[in-house]
């Protein structure tokens, strides 16, 4: 058995970061993708010749890359929620290989019938104190002070955030009335659920803020505070997805690696290996193995049963429009959309995140199926009629004109698109996981089975990097040093 061979199984970016990672150091890799684009969600979606991405996909790096320091790459921990800023500094470095960065503008939020700089995702301070309700929060926060447990400065770490739900401790630390006006109304539109259905901890799963109570009554009463709004940033002139398609290109060009597109059906530890079966009943055989998928998926082909749980899912959906200029009317690359006569949460504009100031732009629309059916009735649930409705939201909040005629109109319906971040879920996952590791602590787990949640772009190519450096033991600096620079790679 060759000691350098490793089998991967999964579409994620982490597993395909770390097999390009491990082809550098001169090993050998099997790259399995049982089903998927490769990069999963972060592959975007190619329409006409158009790439757009599935929605908002963004680094959130600059405003991270002060703290983050040089911490030691072999430190990261999935399960430590958010441990992924400690190295955004590796991401920062990792992504510049591929594309430059375009830091775009402020996020906003659609409120009253009105445009806000964002608090939803983009943490505007400055915003608090020009809502309607300022006064309304003002006296609820100055009325009531949450015990230490509840704080949210314990969301990250804190022993009650294990089993705390998000409506506890947004009521606590945010007040009924912000609770109620933009909190509760997100969470409906977007996944069709209240707060007390999904864990704090998880909060930003979910999109949603949970603010010190403190930092948040300074807000409300227009005081400074000592904090910079989140900044975002997109790859310019580009898109998240053509950053995947040059991994990906890159993958396919390794003479090390070798890509196969099946489903897997058993996975069997052997005296001196492992091996991977195929649907066509061929096998893999590798010394190390690598997973990305769920652990339930793989408990089923190690021939164990996975923890039975009921899942809440919501049946997401994204439009895909490419709109001629002389139809955009006001230009925001993100809002957020919280009022309720709206079924549109989040509408981006991909063209302008991305600085590329063509003829043009590329709008994504998110809108969540149950609630397009609340609002507009179960009649007619056509891709005519949803397109239709959509762009009239968008004409009604005066971002492109009325009976404009899209160059691209496409819907992508995700039934269970999202995973409700709740006990149940969060309980299953980690049994399933503990069951894998008792047995097999040698499997390297990874995107979907490293960390509860822990599947965001930037925690995946923290993943690939850290593991392909716990197989070589060397500085990760060293690695991204032998890689191609990011003008070798645009050329």
């Amino acid at each position: 058995m060759d000691t350098k061979t490793t089998v991967i199984v999964g579409n994620a970016l982490a597993g395909m970061v770390a097999a390009l990672e491990l082809a550098r150091q001169g090993k050998t890799v099997s790259l399995v993708n049982p089903g998927g684009p490769w990069g999963g969600y972060f592959a975007g979606l190619e329409i006409d010749g158009v790439m757009f991405d599935a929605g908002l996909v963004k680094f959130e790096l600059d405003g991270y890359l002060g703290q983050a320091g040089v911490s030691q790459l072999s430190s990261y921990d999935p399960e430590r929620r958010n441990d992924v800023g400690r190295f955004l500094n590796i991401v920062h470095d990792w992504v510049l290989q591929y594309t430059p960065l375009h830091q775009f503008d402020m996020p906003k939020m659609w409120l009253g019938n009105k445009a806000y700089d964002d608090v939803v995702l983009a943490n505007s301070y400055h915003t608090f104190s020009q809502l309607p309700f300022a006064q309304a929060s003002i006296a609820e926060l100055q009325a009531q002070t949450p015990s230490d447990a509840v704080h949210a400065r314990e969301k990250a770490q804190g022993d009650s955030y294990h089993r705390l739900d998000y409506l506890k401790a947004s009521l606590a630390n945010h007040g009924k009335t912000m609770h109620e006006q933009i909190i509760a109304p997100y969470l409906l539109k977007a996944q069709g659920v209240t707060a007390d259905k999904m864990l704090a901890r998880y909060h930003r799963v979910a999109w949603l803020p949970l603010y010190y109570p403190e930092t948040l009554l300074a807000s409300f009463q227009g005081k400074a505070v000592p904090l910079n709004p989140t900044v975002f940033h997109y790859p310019k002139h580009g898109a998240i997805g053509d950053i995947l398609k040059q991994v990906r290109q890159q993958l396919i060009a390794h003479p090390n690696i070798t890509l196969i597109q099946q489903p897997v059906t058993r996975v069997t530890k052997q005296a001196n290996c492992w091996q991977v079966q195929l649907a066509d009943n061929t096998t893999l055989d590798g010394a190390n193995l690598v997973w990305t998928g769920a652990p339930a998926a793989l408990l089923k082909a190690l021939g164990q049963s996975a923890t039975p749980v009921q899942e809440i899912k919501s049946p997401i959906a994204v439009l895909f429009l490419r709109i001629k200029r002389q139809d955009i009317k006001d230009i925001y690359t993100l809002m957020h959309v919280l009022d309720l006569d709206k079924c549109a949460y989040r509408i981006t504009n991909q063209t302008v995140c991305a600085d590329n100031m063509t003829d043009d732009m590329n709008i994504v629309v998110e809108f969540n199926q149950d609630y397009f059916k609340r609002l507009y009735g179960e009649q007619d649930l056509s891709d005519v009629y949803i397109i239709e409705k959509l762009l009239a939201e968008l004409a009604s909040m005066n971002m492109i004109a009325a009976e404009t005629k899209p160059l691209i109109a496409c819907i992508k319906r995700i039934p269970g698109g999202f995973l409700v971040p709740d006990e149940a879920a969060r309980d299953a996952w980690e049994q399933d996981k503990a069951n894998v590791v008792n047995k097999h602590p040698e499997i390297a787990l990874l995107a979907m089975s490293s960390g509860f949640f822990a599947t965001s772009l930037n925690d995946q190519v923290v993943q690939g990097l850290y593991y392909a450096q716990s197989q070589n033991n060397t500085a990760v600096k060293s690695v991204l040093q032998q890689q191609p620079t990011a003008t070798a790679l645009l050329s």
